[in-house]
């Protein structure tokens, strides 16, 4: 996992979600913060959607409720 991609994805997550990016790390994920809700969560699921130009599916998005899930979903897809 490269500091770039770990960056980008939590300046993501940060606009996402409100959460200042400052309290966000590798190790945060969504039941960590009130405010990284199921709508916060479409729309990081939206953005790397957008970013990446790939589609997640519906199932797949639930299970990427954490920086190091995205992550390693991020670096172990097909679509890089």
């Amino acid at each position: 996992m490269t500091n770039v991609k770990l960056e980008k994805l939590i300046s993501l997550i940060s606009k996402s979600t409100n959460i200042k990016i400052n309290d966000l790390n590798k190790d945060s994920c969504a039941n960590d913060f009130a405010k990284w809700d199921s709508l916060a969560h479409l729309r990081i699921m939206l953005e790397i959607e957008k970013m990446y130009k790939i589609k997640i599916s519906t199932s797949k998005m639930s299970e990427l409720n954490s920086v190091k899930s995205i992550l390693f979903y991020l670096n172990n897809s097909a679509f890089l």
